[in-house]
């Protein structure tokens, strides 16, 4: 009983700290990676709760397609954001990931 509570509540801090706050539809991808991924997976990209996303990381060599599915449905422990974000908000934090992949020598 005690650990379908403390699973309850692990998972509901998930969710809560993955979740990010509505933003604008022309919100940049680094805002929208900000309010909807940062807290999991780091505001560097370098992973925490979540994996990490820069470069030399394990999804790097990912497509973009992969990218968007995972933001858009989930995967894992991810919870999905196809609800809360527009596809151009997708597309914009796509974009960002692999624009920093790539300044910081990766991708």
């Amino acid at each position: 009983m005690v650990q379908k509570f403390v699973a309850l509540i692990l998972f509901l801090f998930v969710v809560t700290a993955c979740s990010g706050g509505r933003l604008p539809p022309d919100a940049t991808g680094r805002q929208v990676y900000g309010a909807f991924c940062a807290s999991c997976h780091g505001d560097d990209l370098g992973g925490g709760f979540g994996p990490a996303l820069g470069p030399g990381s394990d999804v790097v060599d990912m497509t973009d397609e992969f990218y968007r599915f995972t933001i858009e449905h989930g995967l894992g422990r991810m919870p999905s954001f196809g609800s809360s974000l527009t596809d151009e908000q997708v597309d914009r934090v796509v974009a960002y990931v692999r624009e920093v992949q790539a300044t910081s020598g990766g991708g």
